[in-house]
């Protein structure tokens, strides 16, 4: 079983990403804004990240630096949740760190396929060339 921290300011989308990823065996911490999810991420060292980029205080651009910089949670996978649809917003995410973005509104069973597929990624590492 993994532990994910879900990093969201709506409740609603923390809740159906909990859901879904409970279904699934994976332990889910909440955490409502980039605070209270960099200090969470900290604590609680998650296998998986899922961040909102916009949020109040502190956005998801600022909390994905600090954990890229923080040799505690650098190499967690960062999956961005995000409203944002311009392949630039995108392309400055991946830039950052961030190893997926999915752009709400969003299906929950993609969010675990692509939690699934890094975790896979993660324990087995990446296949050998042919």
């Amino acid at each position: 079983m993994s532990r994910v921290l879900v990093i969201d300011d709506e409740s609603v989308v923390g809740v159906i990403l909990r859901l879904a990823f409970e279904a699934k065996g994976h332990e889910t911490v909440l955490a409502d804004g980039g605070r209270s999810g960099i200090d969470k991420a900290r604590a609680d060292h998650p296998d998986a990240i899922v961040l909102d980029l916009m949020m109040p205080e502190v956005n998801g651009y600022d909390v994905l630096e600090v954990l890229r910089d923080d040799p505690i949670v650098e190499d967690v996978p960062i999956i961005v949740l995000t409203a944002v649809t311009l392949s630039r917003e995108r392309e400055r995410c991946l830039s950052q760190g961030a190893a997926a973005v999915i752009t709400k509104p969003f299906d929950p069973a993609d969010v675990v396929d692509a939690l699934d597929g890094l975790l896979s990624f993660r324990v087995t590492g990446p296949a050998a060339p042919s």
